[in-house]
């Protein structure tokens, strides 16, 4: 036996192509990238769906027009309230408490939801919205809603 008997096992894998290793590779030199221009420069060849060539994009050319209020609306996360009240211990239940024990980020804005047939008997202080259903169920059950505006 000698050292050039012995092969690796058949992976099944193909091997990985090797550019720019002489002219014999088949793939030296300019490693299939051509000669001059954008694609053979290193990080060049790709520039995303929207590039039209250096043309001035369509969705540039556009009119913008209308109202968007992207930059200053108010967006507020929803919270289940039987799951706000499992994760919440004490007899109150207020975005203080659901930072303090990571339920949300602070600063979020929440708003509980799907409390049709919960029963609780606690102040609930939340971060401006309650469903009518959560409102319902928590005043039947004898607690309270503070309803603090958003900041």
């Amino acid at each position: 036996m000698n050292l050039d008997d012995i092969t690796s096992a058949d992976t099944g894998r193909k091997e990985r192509r090797r550019v720019g290793r002489g002219l014999g590779s088949g793939i030296g030199k300019t490693g299939g990238r051509g000669s001059k221009g954008e694609g053979s420069r290193t990080g060049g060849g790709n520039r995303g769906p929207l590039f039209e060539g250096g043309q001035f994009p369509f969705w540039m050319r556009l009119p913008k027009r209308g109202f968007t209020n992207f930059a200053h609306k108010t967006v507020y996360v929803p919270l289940d309230l039987e799951s706000a009240l499992a994760l919440v211990p004490g007899n109150e239940l207020s975005t203080e408490k659901l930072v303090e024990h990571g339920v949300v980020k602070p600063g979020t804005l929440v708003k509980l939801v799907s409390g049709a047939d919960v029963k609780v008997d606690r102040k609930v202080s939340v971060s401006l919205r309650v469903t009518k259903s959560v409102r319902s169920a928590v005043e039947a059950a004898g607690g309270t809603i503070v309803e603090t505006p958003a900041t």
